[in-house]
């Protein structure tokens, strides 16, 4: 390695501080230590660990650096929907699947009408009642849906994300929040995807490709959710190159806002494409369940690949 390249280990979630704040951090380390010597189970004593613990933590949420895809040679690109061919889905859906819309949409404007959505769990909800439907209306007698919450993308440290010009190195571990799997309907196949301590390893195999994932985010005033693409993409590229995979397709979602990619390796280098983003509220779904049939169905294709003219990638 040449003295003007560096490559740095990182995980999605890691991150670079300077000097000071690590001394800062080290400081309260040490202060840390000293309180747990000899330490007596007293209210006084309890809360001054409390204390500098909580200090120790902003500190390192202060110190976090944007995961930068575009240093690591990984290029952005755009996904250009055909509305359309969209309207053309929405059209064509079957009894069940209407059915299935109609009744989550009732159920999502209840979830609107109870729950606060200021809240990482009120996200959460709409989107876990969205999951639950594409998996109900994308299960036939031939083929069932497994959701996988958490699942691990990359073995042990991770995979790395380099550039091939700078060196420039990164590494990309961690969980997935949603891993969406399609198997044959095959009764060992649904016991070893849902059943407890499933592999990671299984799940790749039994799906044989048939899978996307979703990163899911709360909705925020402070963080917008294009800020975490970044962390999404890294995500699929580990999974990418652990599942020796040609594309993946993923989306990004906080329950309100639905932002879709696809991911691919193209001689060598690394290309994420990206969509505009797509919307639900409260006041959209108030009158029509149009904009959720389109949300539905584009995870639907997103799953299971049928309309090879819904979208281009320039």
């Amino acid at each position: 390695m040449s003295e003007h390249t560096h490559k740095r280990k990182r995980s999605l979630q890691d991150s670079n501080v300077d000097i000071s704040k690590m001394r800062m951090a080290l400081n309260r380390l040490e202060a840390l230590k000293v309180e747990l010597e000899g330490i007596e189970e007293t209210e006084e004593e309890l809360q001054s660990i409390s204390e500098h613990v909580l200090a120790l933590e902003n500190i390192l949420k202060s110190a976090k650096l944007v995961y930068d895809l575009k240093k690591a040679g990984v290029m952005r690109k755009r996904l250009m929907f055909d509305d359309a061919k969209i309207t053309d889905l929405t059209n064509g859906l079957t009894t069940d699947a209407k059915a299935e819309i109609t009744d989550l949409h009732s159920r999502m404007k209840k979830i609107y009408a109870r729950v606060n959505m200021d809240y990482a769990p009120g996200s959460r909800m709409i989107l876990d009642a969205i999951l639950l439907a594409l998996a109900d209306i994308s299960s036939t007698k031939q083929r069932g849906i497994a959701i996988l919450p958490e699942m691990r993308i990359a073995q042990g440290d991770g995979v790395q994300i380099s550039n091939p010009i700078s060196g420039y190195g990164l590494w990309s571990s961690g969980h997935v929040d949603y891993a969406v799997i399609e198997y044959e309907d095959v009764r060992d196949y649904k016991s070893r995807l849902l059943a407890p301590g499933g592999s990671r390893e299984d799940a790749f195999e039994i799906s044989a490709g048939r899978l996307f994932l979703v990163e899911a985010k709360r909705q925020s005033l402070s963080h917008s959710l294009v800020s975490h693409i970044p962390e999404a993409v890294g995500q699929a590229v580990a999974l990418l190159r652990s599942a020796n995979l040609s594309e993946v397709r993923f989306c990004l979602s906080d329950g309100h806002t639905w932002i879709f990619f696809v991911l691919k390796s193209e001689n060598g280098m690394l290309i994420y494409y990206e969509s505009a983003a797509r919307r639900l509220s409260r006041d959209l779904l108030e009158n029509s369940d149009l904009p959720l049939r389109e949300i539905v169905q584009l995870m639907c294709e997103w799953l299971r690949p049928t309309t090879t003219d819904l979208f281009v990638l320039e």
